[in-house]
């Protein structure tokens, strides 16, 4: 390791992992179907029994992994505990992900990509025409949740005048509002408001959801109200969502007193208009990604992974995706030490703005050239390995885990199987999660490029089933501290996120919390061990294999057809819950 702050890193990682004991994993998983011995590994290709597979994932190791975390934690408490793509943590982590790439003897490079902000122009106008003309005061983002403004113009709302128009409440409302309104949340809520403003009820289904359907069935104009039903869901609110497809009327949200005023005049029989002005538009914005790829290996077949080097504002993402970056960096530095003869070139990527919607990965993948495309063997995405209350989740290539679920691009399956083999070789089960478009691999799976990895889980509740399979706590969050600002280093090491997380034992009381932090203890760091393991299994497979997906034409024999094509546009999505 070759600078100051590695050694110090390394310190402090050496000290707090010496009192984790990290376990192997216990749970069988049958008969392991990647038993080949050394010697057939040489003519059948590489599998999780071959010694040089082997030799390269022991050098990536736990202890070099959190080294980096160590460092991005660093960033994040010098930079008000956070790594947002638009704040100095993040500029602090491209400098250090590009130092370490460059000292470990890549070809590094600085990538722009497009993230186009949106702002308001001029403020927004909200008046009822009739049958009372009244004139509502407007508010913006720093007035979220106020009493003294009247409504707030949702992100992303284009710009659009609209006059005396007529109002239309949707499906859906609850009067008197008792809570649990689904107003809104399906397309026949909407019937009769095409020409009209559709008055929503805020309720059960996200808000960019009413925006999307009332923009499908012919609204010109959206006002969703707060639902009424407590003092908390009261005043406006700013959401930022970003709908699908791109938004072409606008949207506000109003106070339930607006709403309401609205709602009795129509029931009255008197047919209120507004007039509904909104004045929003994009800027470009270049923000910073870092491209590295080794100097070795054939320019013709490129095994990309990829991780995001962003963390929410509200945390420093030492865990999401504090794990994938540092599991590529040390990845990176085992190749650069020359030990491994790779056949095929990695590129290594840490995506910005993937909180945001994924913005850096797709504007990516969507500018490469279709020459570019086909030079790309498969896409590993490494996002969240060191969940606490993990599971061994490989997304469903396939999609024959489940009948809903999508399938990847031809390969992806290959892709799925080649990290369940190595869990399987080591007497470990694994789950599957469906390709949901919640993460960086969206963008390429798009280009038709296979695309696969491995996740330790976020939001979602641990089952009594997978309690009893993986350990952990059954009815807390695989990830207690997903996308807060205990995501950071203390819970990445004890593996016990404080009382106050929101994912432990939502629904228990103090005693249950501190029941499933026993249960907890030392479980992150034991993931990050078993599915950097895994990860770096993948790497090593795809960039040794002369033909990794066993097809005699070669990598683009394997391919399906892309579903875009450079330049397209897409909308943001990232892995966020959607307010609602």
């Amino acid at each position: 390791m070759n600078t100051a702050s590695k050694l110090v890193a390394a310190g402090a990682t050496s000290v707090l992992l010496a009192g984790v004991a990290v376990s192997s994993g216990t749970a069988t998983a049958g008969p392991d179907r990647s038993q080949v011995s050394a010697s057939k590994a040489s003519k059948h290709g590489v599998t999780p029994r071959d010694p040089l597979a082997k030799k390269f994932v022991r050098g990536v190791s736990l202890d070099e992994i959190t080294e980096h975390q160590v460092a991005l934690q660093r960033i994040a408490t010098l930079n008000d505990d956070t790594r947002e793509v638009f704040s100095p943590g993040y500029r602090e982590s491209v400098d250090y992900v590009v130092d370490t790439l460059r000292d470990a003897g890549l070809r590094v490079r600085i990538d722009q990509f497009n993230y186009p902000i949106w702002e308001e122009t001029q403020p927004p106008v909200l008046n009822q025409v009739s049958p009372t003309p009244t004139t509502y005061t407007p508010g913006d983002a720093e007035d979220d949740n106020q009493p003294s403004v009247d409504f707030i113009t949702m992100a992303n709302s284009p710009t659009v005048e609209l006059t005396d128009a007529p109002v239309f409440p949707v499906g859906g409302i609850v009067d008197p509002p008792t809570g649990g309104s689904t107003s809104g949340c399906a397309a026949a809520d909407y019937a009769g408001v095409e020409g009209k403003v559709a008055l929503v009820q805020r309720g059960t289904c996200a808000f960019v959801d009413k925006w999307q359907l009332a923009q499908a069935a012919g609204a010109t104009g959206v006002i969703i109200y707060n639902e009424g039903n407590t003092p908390e869901r009261q005043n406006p609110i700013f959401v930022d969502n970003q709908p699908e497809p791109e938004a072409t009327i606008a949207a506000v949200i109003s106070s339930y007193r607006v709403g309401n005023q609205l709602l009795q005049a129509y029931k009255a029989g008197q047919n209120p208009t507004v007039d509904l002005k909104v004045y929003g538009q994009f800027t470009d914005r270049f923000l910073p990604q870092v491209i590295a790829e080794t100097r070795g290996g054939d320019p013709d077949h490129v095994v990309v992974v990829g991780a995001h080097l962003d963390s929410v504002p509200a945390g420093p993402g030492i865990n999401d995706d504090g794990s994938g970056v540092a599991t590529l960096l040390a990845q990176a530095e085992e190749i650069g030490e020359g030990r491994h003869k790779l056949r095929n070139k990695i590129r290594f990527a840490f995506w910005g703005a993937e909180e945001n919607g994924l913005v850096g990965s797709i504007y990516y993948a969507l500018e490469l050239s279709q020459r570019e495309v086909d030079k790309i063997d498969v896409m590993l995405d490494y996002d969240m390995l060191a969940s606490s209350n993990y599971v061994r989740f490989i997304y469903d290539g396939d999609g024959d885990d489940a009948p809903d679920n999508p399938a990847g691009p031809e390969g992806s399956g290959k892709v799925e199987q080649v990290h369940d083999d190595w869990f399987r070789s080591q007497g470990l089960t694994s789950d599957r999660v469906p390709f949901d478009g919640r993460s960086d691999y969206v963008g390429f799976t798009l280009r038709g490029i296979p695309a696969g990895g491995v996740f330790a889980g976020a939001e979602g509740i641990k089952t009594p089933e997978q309690a009893r399979e993986y350990g952990g706590a059954a009815g807390s969050w695989y990830d207690p501290c997903y996308h807060q600002l205990c995501d950071n280093l203390n819970t990445l090491f004890t593996g016990v996120p404080p009382l106050d997380a929101e994912g432990l034992a939502p629904e228990g009381d103090d005693a249950a919390k501190r029941a499933a932090q026993r249960q907890l203890a030392g479980g992150a760091l034991q993931g990050l061990d078993e599915m950097s393991d895994a990860a770096s299994y993948a790497v090593y497979y795809f960039g040794a294999s002369k033909n990794p997906f066993g097809t005699r034409g070669g990598h683009h024999a394997g391919k399906s057809k892309s579903k875009a094509r450079a330049g397209d546009s897409y909308p943001w999505r990232g892995h966020q819950r959607m307010r609602r």
